[in-house]
């Protein structure tokens, strides 16, 4: 009796034994798995999503007149008077500058002069002539005629040189706006003759204003000449106005590092940006000369798969991003990565669009803890 009680005791103890080495196993092995789970790369997951992929394009550019003309006396005197300065604001017909003609003054003084001694000259003809007449010699009656018409034909030709010195004169003697506009320039000067440059730049009101702006070339893939534009002022009015556009050109292309690429450059992986030069006019009363204009543009992608630019990798040239494969295991689901290509048809400064590779809501690795590779074992 008591050696069956013995036996009894000793299998309890085994099973207790044999228990207590399978519990201190399993907590072995949950204790390793977790210490194991601990030293995997920690990454953090997004689901992908379908979108519209935006640029944004900003231009700024000076109000100036469109259309400028170079004023200039046609005499070559000296200038005596300036009547205008930049920016004043005249009206067609207005008296810019004056001009010394002293010397054309004499001339016509002197030619007056000359005129009168042929009037006192041809009342003597005239008289020598009546006296031929009374005589009745028929010579000296035909030599008195032909002098006195010589002297008249003298005295018309005197006067019409007269009025050309006296034409000279007020054509010459002052220079007139020839439209209505705003001095830009005036470079006359009084006591001196024009010296090549023109005495008064004067622009012409009614061609109004007008900028030039340069942008990238997507950005102005949907405008074309004619089209009008939104155009914001700077300054204290701060108006919105419309422009409109007169043409499209190329222009010289930019480094898309340089800062002069008009903001969104579309593509990180393009070093050089081609550029369109555009020219706009505009006639609005709020838009004033020599304000600063900003233009803002958008282009959009509409409805393709998005990738955050930090989640996309290159390998010589192409683009793939980690994707997260689960096993099961023993212990439940692992996780690992996998490497999927993918095709890039844009990008901005954040996102870029995906045609292939990637499926809307898929999960993806944005960054990890460690680097990865393909076949990595990670923890979420």
């Amino acid at each position: 009796m008591s050696l069956g009680i013995e036996q009894a005791r000793r299998k309890k103890s085994i099973a207790w034994i044999a228990g207590i080495f399978i519990l201190l196993l399993i907590l072995f092995t949950l204790f390793s798995n977790t210490l194991a789970a601990l030293t995997l790369p920690k990454v953090a997951v997004a689901s992908v999503g379908r979108g519209d992929l935006s640029h944004e394009y900003h231009g700024t550019g000076v109000l100036e007149w469109k259309e400028e003309t170079e004023l200039s006396g046609t005499s070559g005197w000296k200038v005596k008077e300036v009547k205008v300065k930049a920016g004043d604001t005249v009206k067609k017909g207005q008296t810019l500058v004056t001009y010394d003609g002293k010397e054309v003054q004499q001339q016509i003084l002197d030619e007056q002069g000359t005129l009168a001694k042929l009037k006192m000259s041809a009342g003597s003809l005239k008289y020598a002539l009546m006296e031929a007449m009374q005589g009745g010699d028929e010579k000296t009656i035909n030599d008195a005629t032909n002098a006195y018409k010589s002297s008249g034909i003298d005295m018309d030709t005197q006067e019409r040189r007269i009025q050309v010195l006296q034409d000279s004169l007020n054509e010459g003697g002052k220079l007139v706006a020839p439209f209505s506009g705003t001095v830009t320039k005036v470079n006359a000067k009084v006591g001196f003759a024009a010296a090549g440059a023109p005495d008064v730049v004067l622009s012409d009101h009614s061609q109004g204003l007008g900028l030039e702006l340069s942008l990238p070339a997507q950005a102005v893939t949907d405008l074309k000449t004619g089209s009008e534009i939104d155009l914001q002022l700077d300054g204290e009015s701060a108006a919105q106005v419309k422009g409109r556009i007169e043409s499209i050109a190329d222009s010289d292309a930019v480094n898309a590092n340089s800062g002069n690429g008009g903001g969104d450059t579309g593509n990180a992986g393009n070093a050089i940006v081609q550029m369109k030069k555009l020219s706009i006019a505009v006639q609005d009363p709020a838009a004033k000369n020599g304000t600063t204009v900003q233009v803002d543009l958008t282009q959009s992608l509409k409805d393709v798969v998005l990738v955050p630019n930090e989640a996309v990798h290159d390998e010589n040239g192409k683009k793939y991003v980690f994707g997260i494969e689960p096993k099961e295991g023993p212990l439940g689901n692992a996780f690992y990565v996998r490497k999927e290509y993918i095709t890039v048809v844009d990008s901005n400064e954040t996102q870029s669009a995906v045609t292939d590779g990637i499926f809307d809501q898929e999960q993806i690795i944005m960054e990890s803890s460690k680097p990865l590779q393909e076949g990595d074992r990670i923890r979420m």
